[in-house]
């Protein structure tokens, strides 16, 4: 009895310790996220005012991360909407927090899958920054996109086209293959800007 009381305060402990161990990576990686070279190499303010949003839109951002653009975004859309869309409830979570810090209600979390954003209406925007790398069936989930996208509606797209970030070696892609994935699912490259350093930068339609 007494070795199994002692085997269930090891347990404990360790359950414990892994607990910490995931929060602090959830909290350093937001760090990462909004580290100020990131912030300064994305130049979050001019790819916002490139995009031309009315105020009454709605946006998805997919993959938003920390809300490094859900919040600006939801500043610019003060009378539209924007569903940050992660597959990660922790950073889902830093979302929702900072956004009420900055009193924003304009702003609402979705937790989707690996293959679809589960939005729950069809937006103006889909914003889809540093992630697509992460997707593991690009072709298919931009398809998947078709039935969230409001006519007229368009996707932005950046992510690494020069330096990619140690650890990305397997999910590296060029903008040639972005481009046939998006054609193939029945989208026309409309725009592209080349101010970002070491990203490219697509919208389609």
């Amino acid at each position: 009895m007494k070795k199994l009381f002692i085997a269930l305060l090891a347990l404990t402990a360790l359950l414990a310790i892994n607990a910490q161990a995931q929060q602090r990576t959830a909290e350093e990686y937001i760090k990462l996220l909004e580290g100020e070279r990131r912030v300064e190499n994305l130049q979050v303010p001019k790819v916002i005012e490139t995009l031309k949003i009315k105020s009454n839109h709605k946006i998805a951002d997919i993959g938003s991360g920390s809300g490094l653009f859900s919040r600006p975004l939801a500043k610019h859309v003060n009378k539209g909407q924007v569903y940050a869309v992660d597959i990660d409830q922790k950073l889902l979570d830093h979302v929702a927090k900072t956004s009420a810090d900055e009193k924003l209600t304009n702003v609402k979390t979705i937790f989707a899958t690996e293959d679809d954003p589960k939005l729950p209406e069809p937006v103006d925007l889909i914003v889809i920054i540093d992630t697509m790398h992460h997707i593991a069936n690009q072709p298919t989930y931009v398809k998947t996109l078709k039935k969230y996208l409001r006519k007229n509606g368009r996707i932005v797209i950046i992510d690494f086209n020069k330096t990619w970030p140690a650890g990305h070696e397997k999910m590296v892609y060029k903008l040639e293959d972005l481009d046939g994935w998006m054609k193939a699912a029945g989208y026309k490259k409309v725009e592209s800007y080349d101010f970002l350093d070491n990203n490219f930068f697509v919208v389609y339609q």
